[in-house]
């Protein structure tokens, strides 16, 4: 019998590939895509190259423009970052998907503290695709600019939480590889096996 089943490490790696993914695009926009930097290079250029006078607002909204495509691809990962969360909520209801949570009075420590690492990740991801959803649709829901400034801190922050998780994961997963827990990246590869 497979310790991991098919279905949790689609999910896995789906997950990951999505936190990739909308990481990538908040690093762009936050760097070589940043509004400030790019207005002030159209309105550099547009001056040098035409002789005409671009104001510093629409210069930002040029570079605004640039740039939406990207976001749109953000907010639609982010519809699927959503679904594998609840997905993620129903397959603990699974054998495999409450495999860490059963019988935690017989794991070591380490293994409980791994469990509860992995409860605080999935929280910060609700937190993460519920507040994403409520920047989305907050004209629809009617929710006011100062919940809307709240809500994207609460996104700022949970985002953050769920990157220091992705680092202490490949930290924690590299250290098992090298000592006692050999196999962790090809058992969610292939499923591995149950102990017995």
């Amino acid at each position: 019998m497979k310790k991991w089943s098919a279905t949790f490490r689609i999910w896995h790696w789906l997950f990951a590939l999505t936190i990739l993914f909308m990481s990538t695009t908040v690093l762009l926009r936050e760097t070589i895509m940043d509004k400030e930097v790019n207005g002030a290079i159209i309105t550099e250029n547009i001056s040098m190259l035409y002789d005409v006078n671009v104001t510093k607002e629409d210069s930002i909204d040029i570079a605004k423009e640039i740039r939406r495509p990207l976001w749109e691809w953000h907010i639609l990962v982010g519809y699927l970052f959503a679904g594998l969360v609840l997905a993620r909520m129903l397959l603990f209801l699974t054998n495999s998907g409450k495999q860490n949570y059963i019988n935690c009075d017989k794991k070591t420590m380490h293994k409980k503290a791994v469990g509860v690492t992995y409860i605080g990740l999935y929280g910060f991801a609700a937190i993460e695709a519920l507040t994403g959803l409520g920047i989305k649709f907050n004209e629809l829901i009617g929710i006011s600019e100062d919940i809307i400034h709240t809500l994207k801190e609460v996104h700022e922050f949970a985002f953050y939480a769920i990157l220091a998780f992705i680092i202490v994961h490949i930290a924690g997963v590299i250290v098992a590889e090298n000592t006692n827990e050999k196999g962790i990246v090809s058992d969610m590869i292939n499923g591995g096996t149950k102990e017995s």
